[in-house]
């Protein structure tokens, strides 16, 4: 059962929210984050779902700002539909309703949002991808996370009120990390190990389509978060290339392991985008995609100096 501030309990004993809690030892959400600015509010949810209530033990860790709404897939009876009703910095706490019934998230422990002062950033023990992914939040970019990256956790407290100060803290906290901060045009950034020599260079990669895709699906806008994919295996990721292109996979000689793949998209993104980002991280893994005629295409190592 989640430890919450006494000052949090007096609250809720005079709300409507008392009688109807729903935290279940199964199906548990945890606030692990809060970003309060003047033009960004967001907290970071850490879900976890076990059996019973799901198939096996799954953990989803998720920035939401208030008047958003998402399923949680784990839950193998019925989804869980969760709305975020409101975030409420004073007493670290986040407002929601699942499947309509009124609850409230809080840290796990009372000490974990000590220091936040309801303004600012703060981040207790957070995954080296929540620190990226509020970070291309703010800065509006996508990130690519080359595969080699060292992912340690992070603690941040600032009580910074400005967007450009918190982006450049989160930077800062990046690169102290071990990695380098690469701009790739106006849409992306890449994350890659500081002094990397063997990367492909951004300008190496054309932004492009195949041809023979049309011409209204350049315009057509990914959504944010509309590819997520959390060490995806490579036939997840051409899945989704296939459907971008119109274009089947198809594969003549086998290919060296790839490894897997984690993409998540923190801003909107075109099919060109999309395709440009996959040629990204397909290069990193040593491997490119090859026409083989107008309804097909293929995967080759990629070549030194390609």
């Amino acid at each position: 059962m989640m430890n919450v501030k006494r000052n949090i309990w007096i609250l809720l004993a005079t709300s409507s929210l008392l009688g109807s809690l729903t935290a279940r030892a199964d199906h548990v959400v945890n606030v692990a984050g809060l970003v309060n600015l003047a033009d960004y509010q967001a907290a970071l949810l850490v879900i976890t779902d076990s059996p019973p209530e799901a198939s096996f033990l799954m953990t989803t860790r998720k920035w939401v700002t208030e008047g958003q709404d998402f399923d949680d897939l784990y839950v193998t009876a019925k989804p869980a539909h969760i709305e975020i009703r409101g975030i409420d910095f004073t007493n670290n706490i986040v407002r929601a309703r699942e499947n309509g019934t009124a609850t409230f998230y809080a840290p796990p422990t009372t000490n974990e949002m000590g220091a936040f002062t309801g303004q600012g950033l703060s981040l207790f023990n957070a995954a080296f991808d929540d620190v990226l992914d509020i970070y291309g939040n703010l800065k509006g970019r996508t990130l690519l996370v080359h595969p080699q990256i060292v992912r340690p956790t992070a603690t941040l407290f600032t009580a910074a009120t400005n967007r450009t100060e918190v982006i450049d803290i989160l930077g800062k906290a990046v690169r102290e990390r071990g990695a380098a901060i690469i701009a790739d045009g106006e849409q992306f950034e890449w994350i890659v190990p500081a002094g990397a020599t063997n990367l492909v260079l951004p300008q190496a990669i054309p932004v492009r389509l195949p041809a023979g895709t049309s011409t209204n699906s350049v315009d057509t806008l990914l959504p944010k978060g509309g590819v997520d994919f959390n060490s995806a295996e490579l036939p997840q990721l051409m899945a989704v290339y296939q459907a971008l292109t119109a274009r089947k996979w198809s594969q003549d000689k086998p290919l060296p392991a790839a490894g897997t793949f984690n993409f998540h998209n923190q801003t909107p993104l075109t099919k060109m985008e999309t395709l440009h980002a996959f040629d990204v991280l397909l290069a990193w893994h040593g491997i490119k995609v090859v026409p083989v005629n107008d309804t097909s295409f293929k995967l080759v190592p990629l070549a030194a100096g390609d």
